[in-house]
């Protein structure tokens, strides 16, 4: 390279490092018009269309990058960050992936892909992984720190969200925006939990099915012990109760559900139902042959199952 396209390329560097994008593309623009086969003028005229706000033109800088020989992965990156900016996700998910495969060593690929990552809306653990790898790749670069600081912020881990902005902070005493979030993370760790929703949606699919168990099941018993149970049909309804443990797990908080009085007279039957079953159980193995209180246990069981359906257990 010579001297003079050195220096060009080192002031275009400059003046988009300082926020003047603008100087740099007008400084960039005649050196890749005479010299249109060399790919780092082409990164510098995509990075600074970049931050110009011009991401049509980035990205058409890039893909000229992109075909000639050069830095493997620069101008992936610049692609992804330019496709993100035009709200084509998916593809600048692929571009970031492309320029960590090309070179899985360079910690800024990682961090173009933790970016790129978060606007999507599965992509969270993604981006905070790759943010955590760009930051054991670069320990001493703020923005490794300042990107894992983002990803954890949006996944609501304070500890880790902290500790990497005090560490960009550390790392650059001017990252203001480090400065600004840590100050969000602290005013939220700080703040008062917010209560407890009920999700009636998954209470009412668990009484639902609760119910089913119960009605279900408990009519198979009442067949099964007919006329005089044995202790072998409590080997059939400690598993009925067993499995009713397990769907009543998700009915959690458990005190929110006597909030609302048609929940608490649905739950109180079924629980009854539950309970009268499981004392049945214990009495028939050890002997028991009366059929009353799974007969009492079957009547609450329908009974509750009844209101679950009026009450709004067919609502989706």
């Amino acid at each position: 390279m010579s001297e003079p396209m050195t220096a060009v390329l080192l002031r275009a560097a400059e003046l988009t490092a300082s926020g003047k994008p603008r100087q740099a593309i007008d400084l960039l623009r005649p050196l890749v018009a005479a010299n249109p086969r060399h790919a780092e003028a082409w990164c510098r005229l995509a990075a600074a269309h970049l931050d110009a706000g011009e991401a049509d033109q980035a990205l058409d800088s890039a893909k000229r990058a992109m075909v000639l020989d050069g830095e493997p992965a620069w101008p992936q990156r610049l692609a992804a960050l330019a496709l993100s900016d035009l709200g084509r996700h998916q593809e600048a998910v692929v571009a970031a992936r492309e320029s960590v495969r090309r070179k899985p060593g360079d910690w800024r690929c990682y961090v173009v892909l933790a970016e790129v990552l978060a606007d999507l809306p599965d992509g969270a653990v993604e981006a905070f992984d790759s943010a955590l790898h760009a930051s054991q790749l670069a320990p001493t670069e703020a923005r490794a720190f300042q990107v894992l600081g983002d990803a954890a912020l949006r996944m609501r881990d304070w500890g880790t969200a902290e500790h990497a902005y005090r560490t960009a902070i550390k790392l650059d005493p001017s990252d203001a925006d480090s400065k600004a979030n840590l100050a969000t993370v602290q005013r939220r760790r700080s703040a008062k939990p917010a209560p407890t929703q009920l999700n009636k949606v998954q209470v009412w699919r668990a009484l639902r099915t609760l119910s089913l168990l119960l009605v279900g099941g408990g009519l198979l018993a009442l067949v099964a012990g007919m006329p005089r149970p044995t202790p072998y049909l409590g080997f059939f309804t400690g598993a009925l109760v067993l499995c009713c443990v397990v769907v009543a797990l998700r009915l959690r908080p458990f005190k929110l559900l006597f909030g609302l009085r048609k929940l608490a007279v649905t739950v109180s039957l079924l629980a009854a139902s539950a309970l009268i079953l499981s004392a049945w159980t214990i009495a028939l193995l050890f002997g028991a042959t009366t059929m009353q209180p799974l007969v009492l246990s079957w009547l609450c069981a329908v009974v509750g199952g009844a209101l679950v359906y009026v009450g709004g257990g067919r609502k989706r």
